[in-house]
């Protein structure tokens, strides 16, 4: 049963260094994701394909660390298209259903490379919604 996720990643702006010169940018990030491999009973990876402002499209890596004692979810993901990569961080809280874990948080970028080498910025909305039924579920 495959595993479908809408992530979601929304700020009010990132900075971008170019040639010593920081920049403001809006972040609204919109994601599909499958998850590919199960780990351990506490770290899921998903990957899929993500689009928005300031990326435009790409592939998307999300590792989630759960934390049952506490209902917390650490997440590292990492962006890749041509023009380089972005990765950055998450913290959220989850919640399991009988149909959903559903992990509604709060993220930053935390570098990247090439055409995105210097990036940084936060607090970024992070939700994420996975359907157990494996059907497509709407977003957040």
């Amino acid at each position: 049963m495959a595993t479908l996720a809408l992530v979601t990643l929304a700020a009010s702006a990132v900075t971008l260094t170019a040639a010593a010169r920081p920049t403001a940018t809006g972040v609204h990030l919109t994601g599909r994701t499958a998850l590919a491999k199960v780990e351990s009973s506490t770290v899921l990876i998903d990957r899929g394909t993500i689009s928005g402002s300031p990326v435009g499209s790409g592939r998307i890596t999300l590792v989630y660390t759960l934390h049952p004692d506490t209902g917390i979810a650490s997440t590292k993901f990492t962006i890749v298209n041509t023009r380089g990569t972005v990765t950055g961080r998450a913290r959220s809280r989850y919640v399991v259903t009988r149909l959903h874990l559903t992990f509604t948080g709060m993220g930053s970028l935390t570098g990247g490379t090439r055409g995105y080498a210097g990036i940084r910025g936060g607090p970024l909305e992070f939700d994420a919604i996975h359907s157990v039924t494996g059907r497509v579920e709407a977003g957040p």
